[in-house]
């Protein structure tokens, strides 16, 4: 069955806007097969070059920029020649130069509809299974050309890479959220440690300065007995004086009288208090020196 008759009219229907533009195209080019004619404040007038039917002299173009009713003149001398008219503009060319036309303008659109989509053409070598694997996708997503197969591989391979993307950077923050925890522990451990270092030393100086105070007390007592132990010698020496001045006699008897054995030991408590004291602060500095709390007290404030 034969193809419908395409007419002027219905061509122009469709993509009338697109077809004017190609129009414009076919008009400015010394080769093209139309030329336009354009008045103030008329429609915009396409007509066939090189046709005698169709090529008004200059006095009929003058009468067509003047007035509107003299190109309705001429188109009552040309009745035959194809002819759409609509708001805009006016088209008036012979069969040979529409069917010229309409094999052209499959083209421009082609053209067109890549620089809309901002596509390049660009030539491509492909070997026969390239091809061949590219026309399987093609059958098998029913595509309507390689071109819409290639988008589909090229937007198939971005999502897979955005999901490895993805994956790569879940990954990664669960490392460094593996690595924080390592850290945290670590710090943790170094914390104990140093509170157990901290606790140890301080039961070290108490250790010290329980020995240190236990011996100036021994000291103490070691003193006191001494002192006891020579007041029992002079108890001895005088129960064996036998005949002694009277004068001799109540001196003894003085320093071996209670009051002064109990002054003695009074004086040595005295003395022995003394040198516990300056004993222990001089072995409290030399043991801070040493174990380095005079030089760490801040921090453990702050701890």
């Amino acid at each position: 069955m034969a193809r419908p008759h395409l007419t002027l009219e219905k061509w122009l229907s469709s993509h009338t806007d697109l077809k004017k533009e190609f129009l414009d195209l076919e008009a400015s080019e010394k080769s093209g097969l139309i030329r336009k004619i354009v008045a103030s404040g008329k429609k915009d007038h396409y007509l066939s070059k090189n046709d005698s039917s169709t090529s008004p002299n200059d006095d009929q173009d003058l009468a067509y920029r003047n007035s509107q009713s003299q190109s309705d003149s001429k188109n009552k001398i040309f009745p035959y020649l194809p002819k759409f008219e609509n708001d805009e503009f006016i088209v008036e060319i012979n069969d040979a130069h529409f069917e010229i036309l309409k094999k052209k303008f499959p083209s421009f659109k082609y053209n067109h509809n890549n620089k809309e989509n901002n596509c390049v053409i660009k030539q491509i070598t492909l070997d026969q299974k390239t091809l061949k694997e590219l026309d399987k996708i093609k059958e098998k997503y029913k595509f309507k050309s390689l071109k819409n197969c290639l988008e589909f591989l090229i937007d198939r391979q971005n999502t897979q890479l955005t999901e490895k993307n993805k994956i790569i950077s879940t990954l990664k923050k669960e490392k460094s959220k593996n690595n924080d925890s390592i850290l945290r522990k670590e710090l943790k451990l170094k914390d104990e440690e140093i509170s157990q270092i901290k606790t140890e030393l301080e039961q070290q100086k108490n250790t010290i300065q329980e020995n240190m105070s236990r011996s100036a007390k021994e000291y103490e007592e070691y003193l006191i007995q001494i002192a006891v132990s020579k007041t029992i010698e002079l108890e001895k020496i005088k129960a064996y004086v036998g005949d002694m001045s009277e004068v001799d006699q109540q001196s003894i008897n003085g320093a071996l009288a209670p009051e002064a054995i109990n002054e003695i030991k009074d004086q040595f408590r005295k003395n022995c208090t003394e040198q516990k004291q300056l004993l222990i602060m001089k072995n409290q500095s030399n043991l801070n020196d040493a174990l380095g709390f005079d030089q760490h007290v801040d921090f453990y404030k702050e701890e």
